[in-house]
């Protein structure tokens, strides 16, 4: 797989946008990265698409661009002069597809049945679009598609949205997912970019599922399995013994060995994705330890602790 799919892997959700007015790029990627999704297919359904993505690109330079709804060989050109970094097209054209891969651009072309598939493993490709997602039958239907061509990711796109999401996202067969929901036309119309950013994050939010699995506590004094059957007793829970210590309850960790976390103990955050996660906080600012993470056979992140403490705590990451 290629650097920008990696890359928009990481990210999970590709925002599909079709811009009329190019003096609206530069706020929208903004509230698209503070938001916590520094992507954006730019369609070009409208004449606007080319100088927005130069505009969204001289705003926020992190952010990954691509052109979507490319039909020809001339818009492959337009979106590379833009400073496109990956291309969609919404159908499976050999000679667009042979020809972003002349000009060394990546392509996820869209596909919506087995031919297209047939012709997109016949130029070597790895990933493609799905679509109209919803109406071909979503996941249903890529994962019956996928089953004979299993070297290949999809990028369902059509009818996704903030309640769907995770239902496509939590599949391996999923690379990631566009959708247009934040993208909210009549927020744009009224330049109401904190709408935007909000929608943004609420998909993030949706996305991650981040929430406070297990709170784990340093103990050091030969009190551990106490301790324990106190905090088990408060959360009418049972004890449970691990090679660390004791949980009192799922709520609460007792850490009794040597090599304890955190000054006071630590925070266990669970997520949908870890490595999605970590690529969020890193966005953020926030860097990790990692020598801690842990990975399951397939390669995927499933464990990970933050760099620095909060309050005396340490912080992990966990599927």
């Amino acid at each position: 797989m290629n650097d920008i799919c990696k890359k928009i892997h990481d990210i999970g959700i590709v925002p599909v946008i079709a811009l009329d007015n190019v003096e609206d790029a530069a706020p929208l990627a903004r509230a698209l990265c503070k938001g916590g999704l520094p992507v954006a297919e730019v369609t070009y359904r409208t004449a606007a698409a080319h100088d927005a993505m130069i505009e969204m690109k001289k705003a926020c330079p992190e952010m990954i661009v691509g052109a979507g709804t490319v039909l020809n060989r001339e818009q492959v050109d337009s979106a590379i002069d833009a400073g496109a970094e990956f291309i969609v097209s919404p159908g499976t054209n050999p000679d667009t597809i042979q020809y972003c891969q002349e000009k060394g651009i990546p392509i996820l072309p869209g596909t919506a049945n087995a031919a297209d598939l047939e012709i997109a493993m016949a130029y070597g490709l790895e990933v493609v679009k799905f679509f109209p997602a919803e109406p071909l039958g979503g996941l249903k239907m890529i994962k019956a598609l996928s089953a004979p061509y299993n070297k290949l990711k999809f990028m369902p796109t059509g009818g996704v949205k903030e309640a769907n999401v995770n239902d496509y996202l939590n599949d391996p067969v999923i690379l990631a997912c566009g959708g247009t929901w934040m993208i909210d036309k009549k927020a744009i119309e009224a330049k109401d970019f904190d709408k935007i950013e909000a929608l943004t994050r609420g998909a993030v939010n949706a996305m991650l599922g981040l929430k406070i699995k297990h709170i784990g506590v340093n103990e050091e004094n030969g009190n551990g399995l106490k301790l324990a059957e106190e905090f088990a007793r408060f959360f009418d829970g049972t004890v449970r013994e691990t090679s660390k210590g004791w949980f009192g309850s799922e709520f609460v960790e007792v850490m009794t060995e040597a090599k304890k976390k955190g000054t006071h103990g630590h925070v266990a955050i669970q997520t949908n994705n870890v490595d999605r996660a970590k690529r969020y906080f890193e966005a953020r600012g926030y860097k990790f330890d990692d020598s801690t993470a842990t990975f399951d056979e397939k390669g995927n992140m499933k464990f990970i602790y933050f760099a620095d403490e909060i309050g005396g705590f340490a912080f992990h990451l966990t599927k």
